[in-house]
Order: structure tokens, then sequence, then C-alpha cells
């Protein structure tokens, strides 16, 4: 791919155009080792190296990428209420178009993943072609067996919504901790698992307030084969290798 050489330094967030030109013109960056003269010099990329004060500039233009996401971000590009997942990325990701695939909601924790690959992210999002999600939840209430028969079957929300079938476990209860005495003194939580194949609005939640429960926690674990092994603390991301892109 042949790119100006300003034009890549500015996509990969180094500055404005024109403060890419002044590194430019203080021989501040190399292209194979050599100093570059011309701002509009064109470049080959992936092929030829380039680097700024002596650091080598990533040269890579299509990115896939996994991100275990905190709770208290919305997955959007700019929101003008609430911070969102691409102020605690990298600014390059803004300046090459790299966003969320599908969506968490802002009280949401764990795996989402981005890419500026829109034939990809469609392909991930689209209920169509069965990727499963797997959710970890806490919840109270209590969800019927009817609830739970309707979940595995597909069930309709009350505003005609049709979800496909998913698979449902019930895997435990959770103490919720005393605001007095910080005791976990009452079993009022329980704790589940859901796989879906679908990212419809709050769909989880939805769910599971049909089956006669209410969502309190709620963690994305996986998306398809990749999980939060090599990301385990919220914030941290890492970007995928081509098997694994490929294989979703």
């Amino acid at each position: 791919m042949r790119l100006r050489l300003d034009k890549f330094l500015a996509n990969k967030a180094l500055g404005s155009r024109k403060e890419v030109h002044a590194l430019i013109k203080q021989g501040l960056v190399t292209v194979d080792g050599v100093v570059a003269k011309k701002k509009d010099m064109h470049i080959d990329i992936p092929e030829q190296t380039i680097a700024v004060n002596g650091e080598i500039i990533d040269s890579r233009q299509i990115y896939y990428v996994k991100f275990n996401k905190p709770a208290g971000y919305v997955c959007a590009m700019e929101d003008a209420r609430h911070p969102t997942v691409m102020d605690i990325l990298p600014p390059e990701f803004r300046t090459m178009g790299v966003g969320p695939v599908g969506r968490l909601d802002k009280d949401t924790e764990g795996l989402l993943l981005l890419s500026n690959d829109g034939a990809w992210a469609h392909r991930i999002i689209n209920g169509k072609k069965h990727v499963p999600k797997r959710y970890y939840f806490e919840y109270s209430g209590t969800l019927s067996a009817e609830g739970l028969e309707r979940i595995r079957t597909g069930i309709v929300l009350g505003d005609g919504t049709e979800c496909k079938p998913a698979e449902i476990i019930l895997t435990g209860a959770v103490a919720e901790k005393s605001e007095d005495t910080g005791v976990g003194d009452a079993v009022l939580l329980k704790s589940a698992e859901i796989i879906i194949e679908e990212g419809k609005y709050h769909q989880v939640k939805r769910m599971i307030g049909a089956a006669g429960g209410e969502i309190t926690y709620l963690k994305r674990l996986t998306v398809g084969h990749l999980d939060l092994t090599d990301i385990p603390t919220p914030g941290d991301f890492m970007y995928l290798e081509a098997s694994d892109y490929e294989k979703l």
C-alpha cells in the first residue's frame, strides 16, 4: 500500500498535519533508517520501516482488537454525556477508524471486539452467522421454570422482539453484603451464564427480566473462541492474530 508519509503519521495519531510536518522538518522521521526530507514523499506499507525519534511506528492499517471493557464506558466513537471506550484506547484507533464491533451496555464489563474492517465486523454482529457470545451474570428475583424453558426454546419479549433459543446455566448463589456490617449475611443474588448468538438491544437483561429476574451484574466472557485469558484486567487490550480473526 502506498501512502503519503505525512498522511500515514497523522493517521497514526502522531499529531495534526502541521505537527507532523514539523517532525519531518526537524529530521525526526526516518524511512528505512534514512532521514525523510519531504512531507509528501510516498512510502510503501508494510514493506518500509517508519520511525519517529528512533521509535518504529506500527504500520498496520487494518485492526482486529480484543478489549476487556470496564464498566462505566459506552461503546461509541463519541458521546456528549458519557466517557466512551475510545477514551481509554490508543488515540490512533480513532484516527484509523477503529470502532466497537457491536455494543456492551455502559454498566456491562468484559470482552469487546474492535475493528476498522466493516465486513468482518458485520459477520460477527449478524446473528445469521451463529457466532456464540457467552455472558456471566448475577441477578435478583426468581427465574421460573417456565421462563427458563422460554429462554431455551426462543423467548418473545413484551414488545414482540423474538430471540433465538439460548443456552442458560444456573451456576450458584452470590452473597450480597450488608451495607451496615459489610458481611455477607444474606444470600440474595443468584448467578448464571447464558450463551446467545445475537446482540439485540439490552438483550440479556430483557430476556432475564421476562423470565422473572433482574440482572445486577453482567460480564461478557467469550465471543466465538475468543476469551479474556490474555487480557484479565479491565482496560487491557491486545491485537488479534490472523488465525484468530480469520477463524471468526
